[in-house]
């Protein structure tokens, strides 16, 4: 009897002592994992706080180097490595700060390249109403990022994802096989439609020439390209009277 109370005794004791090894390994398990999420907020801080660090960086070096940069083009082409490699837009002179949707994960080319296309329509193209023809945005692309090796497919790829994923406004077909790509919502009425596939291939238009052609009153032609202007689709030279549509002409 004696010895079936020691026995049992010395069971519960075994299994305190064995709860109290659970409790301690889950304690420290907890530990653990809060260490490591600490860890984890430190590094992405100290992330944050090194990319900071290049950016501005950078930007001191090109407000210093202004003449410099614009004579030689070995020197803007090493800025722009760095820069490409700092994850910052392509354009000298611009910190690069538009948000960036994430829309292709780890493929870090075409992400960089979603934020190379926004930083150019939405700064870049803002005095002509970020809105550009598809063959326009490809030759303004390679003549200003010299340093990327980049297709014209991989361009309209990363277009078409941006369009789906609504982060920029739907194309617009203007004819002649054209495509206007917009970068912010512009409501382009019907008139302003008819009046850019007009514009497609010629240098500039006037109000005359577009009643004339349409066979509008002079009035709705008018008001079609007030409102253009007033979009910043098209520019209106006063002393002519000529209106450009930059977005459209050839580059």
């Amino acid at each position: 009897m004696l010895d079936r109370f020691n026995m049992r005794k010395m069971s519960d004791e075994k299994k305190k002592k064995e709860k109290g090894k659970e409790d301690f390994r889950s304690s420290l398990t907890d530990a653990y994992k809060s260490f490591d999420a600490e860890l984890d907020e430190t590094k992405e801080k100290d992330k944050q706080k090194k990319q900071e660090i290049i950016e501005e960086g950078i930007e001191r070096i090109e407000k210093k180097s202004t003449k410099e940069l614009g004579s030689s083009k070995i020197l803007t082409s090493k800025i722009l490595d760095i820069r490409q490699k700092a994850g910052m837009t392509q354009t000298i002179g611009t910190a690069g700060k538009i948000k960036t949707p994430i829309l292709f994960g780890k493929d870090e080319f075409k992400q960089k390249l979603v934020r190379e296309l926004l930083v150019i329509g939405t700064e870049e193209l803002a005095d002509i109403g970020s809105a550009i023809t598809i063959a326009n945005l490809v030759d303004y692309f390679r003549e200003t990022r010299p340093n990327w090796k980049i297709k014209t497919g991989e361009i309209l790829e990363v277009l078409k994802v941006m369009e789906k994923k609504d982060v920029i406004p739907k194309r617009v077909d203007i004819g002649e096989e054209e495509v206007l790509i917009r970068f912010k919502p512009i409501e382009l009425s019907a008139d302003i439609q008819q009046v850019l596939i007009l514009s497609t291939g010629l240098p500039f238009l006037t109000i005359e020439k577009i009643a004339s052609h349409l066979g509008w009153p002079i009035e709705r032609a008018q008001n079609t390209l007030t409102l253009m202007n007033k979009l910043d689709i098209a520019v209106l030279d006063e002393e002519t009277g000529n209106y450009y549509f930059p977005g459209v002409s050839d580059i």
